[in-house]
């Protein structure tokens, strides 16, 4: 399929060679094509402004492109040595902090927010999701619609216990895991199968301390 005139003018590439070839022809036949010397003369004129006001945005760009690439290489290397000069003098107490903030830059906190104890605890769901398994789900009782576990949490510390009546007494039951997702999955014996599987949990903080234990839940072990 021949492509429309109005296509070639329009695409840049094709505009090129169409044009030096029209040129070319209407000046080694300009008797063919009926031109007289001035007409031959402004479309040569023509073709000669066109190319080189082609070139000249070629250079142009061509500049532009280097001239950016420049840019982001002194940017880069600007940025790295900004990196090392702000960590040295946010590391360098003799340099006050006013100093550093009239400079742009945040000063070190000299004292950590303290991790306070786990005083809340987790509220336990459990479900039957395979054979001889559970899954416990848990939330925080003062955010149950959240899955976070509180500040500072390392994570919440499961334990079971397989009796069909419920102990009053952590220490029946047996340690699980930490847990450190919203959920766990906890995994029994061919013989637990149908028994009863208690949980108690209770959060952990980062540095070790327990909080308080969660209430029961109690969920069937599926044998099958």
């Amino acid at each position: 399929m021949a492509t429309s005139l109005a296509a070639i003018l329009r695409e840049e590439s094709s505009f090129e060679s169409f044009a030096r070839n029209f040129v070319k022809q209407m000046t080694d036949h300009t008797s063919v094509y009926k031109l007289t010397e001035e007409e031959l003369t402004v479309l040569q004129d023509q073709l000669q402004a066109w190319e080189d006001s082609s070139l000249a945005a070629t250079e142009a760009r061509d500049a532009a492109r280097a001239a950016t690439e420049a840019k982001e290489g002194a940017r880069s290397v600007l940025s790295d040595d900004l990196r090392v000069r702000i960590r040295i003098i946010q590391a360098d107490p003799s340099i006050s902090d006013e100093a550093k903030i009239e400079a742009g830059i945040r000063p070190h906190k000299s004292d950590r927010t303290p991790v306070p104890p786990p005083r809340t605890n987790p509220l336990a769901s459990v479900i039957a999701s395979d054979r001889l398994e559970h899954t416990v789900c848990f939330t925080d009782s003062a955010t149950p619609t959240k899955r976070a576990r509180p500040y500072g949490m390392a994570g919440c510390e499961i334990y079971v216990c397989v009796a069909e009546v419920a102990p009053a007494d952590p220490q029946q039951y047996r340690f699980v895991k930490l847990a450190t997702r919203s959920s766990d999955v906890v995994t029994f014996a061919a013989d637990d199968g149908g028994k009863t599987a208690n949980y108690l949990l209770r959060w952990v903080s980062s540095k070790g301390e327990a909080g308080p234990w969660s209430q029961v839940t109690s969920a069937t072990i599926p044998a099958v």
